[in-house]
């Protein structure tokens, strides 16, 4: 009986919405991996396209929204009614909390499943999508589909959700001046159709999208439908205009022009105008690195065998990716991690190992010490000090002693040592002779200022943060170090030191 409400407890679900047989998913030839928000989106994305390909659905996995058109299979681009579409948000405090909602490409509801694992992400997220594995899932087409949207308006959005097209405008790299949501504005007040436009580049032209309408013979248009074309002029801001009317309305596509003002913050035609609400002008969006090109680096040390590490804040702040490297079964090998919580004041952070090649480690072989330590105390800085530049990534190791009990400006939180610290060295441990932890080495004076002197923040201060975590973690506290000779007590650490790099 304990063993049944263990396992209740670390793995349950809970279902709205109809179920798959009812919403007749055979009759769908694809099933789109689309929007993953929260926490472990990529180890999320890969649990759920390989459950569902190990169940015999066709999954379309849209990883990148600037790529869609080539992810997409061409049957699906010209008629996207083909298809299911998932978007699923990840939450994590003690345990992992996954949401799946199922839709049609119009944004309509299918299916709705909420599951949740105190252990394993993978758990959670098969335990998510069960009803669909667990259904015995062919392809047939109970009736032709008809094909409602154009090839070019088939995007990886849910137009019936303005969050899901900014979201969609926030993750484009170089966003142009035109692009956005647009409000129609008429300038003839007996005119009185109602849009909301989403205006997006396409190659040599601009696509505006619908998102809302109220005129007549509106409800011959559906969200996402191309309303018109405009392409630009040999003049800056000048555009020449295909504006498109609703199939059985008696009027052809009309051409217009429009002018641009103010950094496309506005578009004039005679008697219309579109006026930019989304995003704000002037706003420089930051184009981020290309894959495996890290901006930099630090250091940190593993202190649990489910894979927590303590860094500094600065190491990781403002981080959309971070990537662990560290010796494991004498092989170096790269993870995925994520922020867990961070303690700004004291340049600390805690951060998580979170990819599906993960399996844990062993027993921790040192000590982490909570008391402060003494002057004098012979202590080894370990890290990866301008790893990804000049010094390679083979582990560092300075050593000095403790020269005071605090460290800039009688700053309490920290020690003042000796041992050279270096760019990268951030966020790497301090460990004396004895194999016991110090704290997190996180930065010193300039040689022109003073020599040798480095800052580490007290194992206490670590303590302090791993207090406010929601699931309390079981400290290392072994002392076979203290009997090994230095050289064997640098071999056994240095497999915990990890470099740290982001972009």
């Amino acid at each position: 009986m304990m063993r049944l409400f263990f396992i209740l407890f670390f793995v349950s679900t809970i279902s709205f919405g109809q179920s798959v047989r009812s919403i007749g998913i055979n009759s769908y030839k694809y099933i789109v991996v689309d929007e993953i928000s929260g926490r472990s989106k990529k180890e999320t994305r890969k649990f759920i396209v390989k459950n569902l390909v190990k169940a015999g659905y066709n999954v379309v996995n849209l990883k990148n929204p600037r790529k869609t058109h080539k992810s997409l299979p061409e049957d699906l681009v010209n008629n996207p009614d083909l298809a299911l579409y998932i978007n699923t948000d990840v939450n994590m405090g003690s345990c992992y909390y996954i949401d799946i909602k199922l839709t049609d490409y119009y944004g309509n509801l299918k299916l709705s499943r909420r599951a949740t694992s105190c252990f394993l992400l993978s758990s959670g997220v098969k335990n998510s999508i069960s009803s669909l594995t667990s259904f015995n899932y062919k392809y047939s087409p109970i009736l032709k589909r008809k094909t409602t949207i154009k090839k070019e308006s088939s995007l990886s959005i849910n137009f019936n959700s303005e969050k899901s097209i900014r979201k969609h405008i926030d993750s484009l790299d170089n966003i142009g001046s035109y692009e956005g949501i647009y409000r129609y504005s008429s300038i003839n007040s007996e005119i009185s159709s109602q849009y909301k436009f989403l205006i997006l580049k396409n190659d040599f032209s601009y696509n505006g999208y619908l998102i809302e309408a109220n005129c007549i013979g509106c409800q011959r248009w559906k969200k996402g439908d191309i309303k018109f074309v405009m392409t630009e002029g040999a003049v800056d801001g000048l555009f020449d205009v295909t504006w498109k009317y609703p199939k059985g309305e008696k009027k052809r596509d009309s051409k217009l022009i429009l002018t641009g003002e103010y950094n496309g913050g506005l578009l004039k035609s005679g008697n219309f105008s579109l006026i930019k609400l989304y995003p704000k002008l002037n706003v420089k969006k930051q184009i981020k690195n290309k894959r495996g090109d890290w901006s930099g680096n630090g250091s940190g040390i593993i202190i649990s065998k489910s894979g927590y590490i303590v860094t500094n804040h600065h190491v990781i702040e403002d981080a959309d990716d971070i990537e662990v490297e560290f010796i494991l079964n004498n092989k170096v090998r790269k993870f995925n991690a994520e922020i867990v919580e961070v303690d700004k004041v004291n340049d600390l952070a805690i951060i998580k190992i979170f990819d599906m090649n993960f399996d844990g480690l062993d027993d921790l072989p040192y000590n982490f010490k909570g008391r402060s330590s003494d002057v004098g105390t012979k202590v080894y800085a370990y890290g990866y000090p301008m790893a990804l530049s000049i010094m390679g990534k083979e582990i560092k190791v300075t050593d000095g002693i403790i020269s005071a009990k605090t460290g800039f400006d009688g700053n309490v939180t920290t020690y003042q040592i000796t041992a050279p610290i270096q760019g990268g060295n951030s966020g790497g441990p301090l460990f004396d002779d004895k194999g016991n932890f110090l704290g997190i080495n996180s930065s010193g004076l300039r040689k022109d200022i003073a020599d040798n002197v480095g800052y580490t923040i007290k194992s206490s201060y670590v303590m302090n943060l791993l207090d406010v975590l929601p699931k309390t973690i079981d400290l290392p506290s072994n002392t076979k170090l203290q009997f090994l000779p230095l050289t064997e007590q640098v071999k056994e650490i240095s497999k915990y030191v990890v470099l740290v790099k982001v972009k």
